[in-house]
């Protein structure tokens, strides 16, 4: 029915994210290795993996909503999934099982998403900065050696 529909585009999700986190490896270290080619490269895989992503989570989330519609339940957004995992533990504590499980591993996904994320603008934000500060002691004062000054 509905949850057969919703399990499967959490599935196809967790593919999705799988895929997204490994492009943002492939982009993390093009970036360490300044490899300008292959982050262009990662940069559109990247795109790609997002409108998928979107595509998948836009077909979930109206999966959600037609399954609460179907039981007349009126919540808010944030709420969804946890009035359908009420409903499902009292239809069908096996699919209530599974539907948790494939929650935790969606929720897993974004969390390593978001470390991945947070370490890529790190790492981008200490490449602008040594630029920047390469280019002003280069450019900066000719009387000192560059190397003898303090980066």
């Amino acid at each position: 029915m509905y949850y057969d529909e919703i399990l499967k585009l959490s599935y196809e999700q967790i593919i999705n994210l799988t895929d997204f986190i490994k492009v943002l490896k492939q982009l993390q270290s093009s970036i360490v290795k300044n490899d300008v080619d292959e982050i262009e490269l990662s940069i559109e895989q990247e795109e790609k993996v997002l409108h998928r992503l979107k595509n998948c989570e836009d077909k979930r989330a109206d999966a959600v909503n037609a399954a609460l519609n179907h039981y007349s339940i009126e919540v808010d957004k944030s709420e969804a999934l946890d009035k359908l995992a009420d409903v499902l533990m009292a239809i069908d504590p096996e699919v209530y099982s599974e539907f948790n499980q494939i929650r935790a591993a969606l929720l897993e996904k974004v969390k390593e998403v978001l470390l991945l994320n947070q370490q890529n603008e790190i790492i981008i934000s200490n490449s602008r900065k040594f630029i920047r500060d390469l280019i002003k002691g280069v450019l900066g004062s000719k009387k000192e050696n560059f190397f003898d000054r303090k980066i």
